[in-house]
């Protein structure tokens, strides 16, 4: 419940009533009905006549009956609910509820139906027995009469203790729960009745089925004792069997609507809650909760739903944390299980980008300000890296180290490795000029490319794993990175890249270098200008 719509404590403490109000209009239903029962009952000697209802005596017999039944049972209420209002009062004046009261008034919460049902059963036992016997002694009223009386009472008080507790625990769901259960887990709370779904349609159906079955068949075996002296005529038994079988569908007709829409409303807006809560989820919002009703299997459904949500939201934090630490392909292929444990071997392009000067740098500079710069340069190159499908594997001092064509497969790797270095040629210099706005020394970096075949997987330790390329294109891509110092100039690029590539290019051949590590010398080509049009920019084809 939100705050719009959760009632105060002190508000719920005064709605208290209506449990007292709920429970005696089941009670009134049932004595209703037995004088109904009573008056329209087949053969004159088996029920007591309206007149008599009608009379002084029948009068105060009836409100003895009643007064008697509602005080027995008030009071026994009042006495099973004050650990409710004891805790709604602490709450409402903010003060503190100790953990056993607490435990106790939702444990009684929670047992309340049950316990008005076997209330209302025994009063209605007690009560009747009670008054009927005093009829037999002051009424002179048959025994067998008395005895038939007894058994309807009995029945009629099975169906009102039924009413009563589906209209209790309506109302206990509906405004108490919430407030008593905020986050749900009613069926982890010890000491409490728990009634299985499949309970509650067997009681429904006893109450609204089979309970007036049995009232109309005991009925029917009382009357056939009695027609034996009975001068009645068939046509008028037919009318009295008849019309005592309207009353009869009649009234367990009303009841049984009413049992069905307490019942179905105690399954379908549960459910229809979960559903509610669910699109949502759907629709990424992790922060929403299923209100718990009940301690059945759709309150542990609900609870369940609730685990759920919460793992849910503990896999996007995880999700998004790790994203932030390894790129989202690499992130999602080891979410996914899909990186080989020994490492596969593949053809991909690698680039390796170092700032110049740095070490200067980083001494004239106070360490707060070196970590903004790099943070704003390698940001600038992420995002030229990204732009272009590429994968940074890690960044090294002021090193940045990136792949196309894995974990993804991309048949244009090499173009657009390529276009990912002019991009963050670009990406520099704008950087630079915000730069130099704040009177700082500008960037400047040297960018490697190299193609070839490396073996990507997962390396390190058992306990600590971290996703790397390895092969003599690694490294190979690294030398010529540090080529550009020689040649003066940005962007090299390895004559394995230049064949591979698709798209033409302004590049100017330099002559072959060794480098430390190869016995032979290396062609390399200064990549000069990019294509006037970028085939591989987001939106085109």
């Amino acid at each position: 419940m939100n705050s719009k719509t959760k009632p105060s404590p002190s508000a719920l403490k005064n709605s208290l009533k209506n449990l007292y109000l709920r429970n005696l209009g089941a009670n009134l239903f049932g004595v209703m009905t037995i004088v109904l029962l009573n008056v329209f009952t087949p053969l004159d000697s088996l029920k007591i006549h309206i007149s008599f209802f009608l009379s002084s005596r029948g009068r105060i017999a009836l409100l003895l009956f009643f007064l008697l039944g509602v005080g027995v049972i008030g009071f026994f209420q009042f006495q099973l609910q004050r650990p409710i209002s004891r805790l709604l009062s602490l709450t409402d004046h903010g003060k503190n509820i100790p953990f056993e009261l607490q435990k106790k008034a939702r444990q009684r919460l929670l047992n309340l139906p049950f316990f008005i049902f076997a209330l209302n059963l025994i009063n209605y036992i007690f009560v009747s027995t009670v008054i009927i016997f005093l009829w037999y002694l002051f009424l002179e009223i048959s025994l067998k009469t008395c005895l038939f009386i007894s058994f309807r009472a009995f029945m009629i008080g099975l169906v009102t203790s039924g009413l009563s507790f589906f209209l209790i625990e309506e109302y206990s769901r509906i405004k108490l729960i919430p407030l008593f259960f905020p986050k749900g887990k009613l069926a982890t709370l010890p000491g409490t009745i728990k009634p299985s779904m499949l309970r509650r349609i067997r009681l429904l159906n006893l109450a609204g089925t089979i309970n007036p079955m049995i009232i109309l068949v005991v009925t029917f075996s009382f009357m056939v004792w009695e027609l034996k002296d009975s001068p009645i005529s068939s046509v008028e038994l037919g009318k009295e069997i008849l019309l005592f079988t309207i009353v009869l569908c009649a009234i367990f007709a009303g009841l049984g609507l009413r049992l069905n829409i307490l019942v179905g409303n105690s399954i379908l807006n549960p459910l229809k809650e979960m559903l509610r809560i669910i699109k949502k989820v759907e629709k990424g919002n992790f922060a929403q909760r299923i209100q718990v009703f009940s301690n059945d299997e759709i309150g542990v459904l609900g609870d369940a739903g609730n685990d759920m949500i919460r793992g849910l939201a503990d896999s996007k934090r995880v999700r998004v944390t790790f994203g932030r630490y390894v790129t989202p392909e690499i992130r999602d292929h080891i979410l996914a299980g899909q990186i080989p444990l020994n490492g596969e071997r593949r053809i991909a392009t690698l680039l390796f980008s170092d700032l110049r000067n740095f070490t200067s740098y980083v001494e004239e500079n106070p360490p707060e300000e070196v970590i903004r710069s790099m943070r704003a340069y390698f940001t600038a190159m992420q995002k030229a890296i990204r732009m272009h499908q590429g994968l940074v594997l890690q960044y090294v001092g002021d090193e940045i180290e990136a792949v196309f064509g894995v974990p993804l497969s991309d048949y244009g790797h090499a173009d657009k490795a390529v276009l990912a270095a002019f991009e963050m040629k670009k990406n520099l210099e704008d950087l630079n000029i915000l730069r130099q706005k704040e009177g700082k020394p500008p960037f400047r970096h040297g960018i490697g490319i190299c193609t070839g075949m490396v073996l990507a997987g997962n390396t390190g330790s058992e306990d600590r794993l971290s996703y790397t390329l390895i092969g003599d294109t690694v490294n190979l891509a690294s030398k010529i990175q540090e080529l550009t110092k020689t040649f003066h100039c940005d962007i090299l690029v390895s004559l394995e890249t230049v064949k591979r590539l698709n798209h033409s290019y302004h590049f100017k051949e330099e002559s072959p270098r060794k480098v430390k590590g190869y016995s032979r010398p290396i062609t390399v080509f200064q990549a000069l200008k990019p294509p006037s049009s970028d085939p591989y920019r987001p939106g085109k084809q």
